[in-house]
């Protein structure tokens, strides 16, 4: 009996010592059958494409003058708006108490002025007097148009013709309380595509390019429009910097938020490492990766790539990956790292 023990524990030795070659030889552990492909270098005729943002050509957030409590918003979001039209007031309560005050006073001084005009014009009133009684009236005169102005800042007149945007108050609300604007007002019948451009293309970009962009929230409808401005000063995060595009909105179709996909009229050969669509995967942290292969081990390792655009031909691969390398092209669902496989 002890003549078999020996045997047995070496073996199990030798397996905790080999691993990779016990896997391999166990019974059961059977090569995954993929397809593979080798990666290459293609030149290819390339456009500019960019996701970018529908922005308001231009926005006008409306406050009041003065404080007090909102008493009336006369628009909602989506109402076209002209110059100069109501859109919101505050309780004039006090504001109108003080201004009929001060009416009250300016009409006092006025008829005590006419009266005494008459005197002065006779010369039967000293000068002393007269001038007192012109600054009293220029002195009520000057508290009613105070009075007017507070009591007119209780209004909030549109100042340019647009559509309401956004409307942050409601009636009973305090003005102090309010965070951002009351009631923001935009102009979109022209409109501004933002893009944002990687620093090795932005000399490729210059103002008036054509550019073309579809949007996916109205079917696909394509537009097109021509780059208006670029900054100067690349976003400190990102690295890319902010192109505008400027597109004529007459129907109003194209609304602030709308997401689209840009496509510059400019085209240019370069060469870049393709690979196949289906050979591409990602992982739960949302990274792209490709299974590459070792042929000498018979293994497919995972490995991370960063991608471009796609093509006719296949995706851009724009760095973890060097061509002459390798890949699994069919087959990829059942893999997982180091996976052993057949092809």
């Amino acid at each position: 009996m002890k003549k078999m023990i020996i045997p047995a524990i070496a073996l199990s030795m030798l397996i905790a010592c080999n691993p990779k070659e016990n896997q391999d030889s166990l019974p059961g552990t059977k090569p995954i059958t993929v397809t593979t492909v080798i990666v290459k270098k293609e030149k290819v005729v390339t456009g500019l494409r960019y996701s970018g943002t529908v922005e308001a050509y231009q926005s006008i957030p409306l406050n009041f003058q003065t404080t007090g409590t909102v008493e009336k918003v006369l628009v909602e979001p989506g109402d076209v708006v002209q110059k100069g039209q109501l859109v919101a007031t505050l309780d004039q309560t006090d504001a109108k108490s003080l201004y009929d005050i001060t009416l009250s006073q300016y009409q006092q001084a006025k008829d005590a002025y006419d009266r005494l005009k008459t005197v002065h014009d006779k010369g039967s009133l000293p000068e002393i007097k007269w001038v007192e009684m012109e600054s009293k009236l220029e002195q009520a005169q000057s508290s009613l148009n105070l009075a007017k102005n507070n009591l007119e800042k209780c209004n909030l007149y549109a100042p340019v013709n647009g559509m309401v945007g956004r409307r942050n108050i409601e009636p009973g609300m305090s003005s102090i309380s309010i965070v951002s604007a009351p009631l923001e007002l935009v102009y979109i019948k022209q409109v501004y595509v933002k893009i944002s451009v990687p620093e090795n293309e932005v000399a490729r970009i210059i103002k008036g390019m054509k550019a073309s962009f579809t949007v996916s929230a109205l079917n696909d409808k394509e537009f097109k429009g021509e780059v208006s401005n670029i900054s100067p000063v690349a976003d400190k995060i990102s690295r890319t910097y902010e192109a505008k595009i400027l597109v004529q909105n007459p129907e109003l179709a194209l609304k602030p938020g709308m997401v689209c996909d840009v496509k510059m009229e400019t085209t240019m050969e370069k060469e870049v490492i393709l690979v196949p669509n289906q050979s591409v995967s990602k992982d739960n942290e949302n990274r792209v990766y490709i299974y590459v292969v070792d042929p000498s081990e018979k293994r497919a390792k995972k490995q991370v790539i960063k991608t471009g655009q796609y093509l006719d031909s296949g995706l851009e691969v724009v760095s973890g990956l060097a061509a002459g390398q390798l890949i699994v092209n069919e087959g990829k669902e059942k893999l997982s790292d180091n996976s052993l496989i057949s092809f």
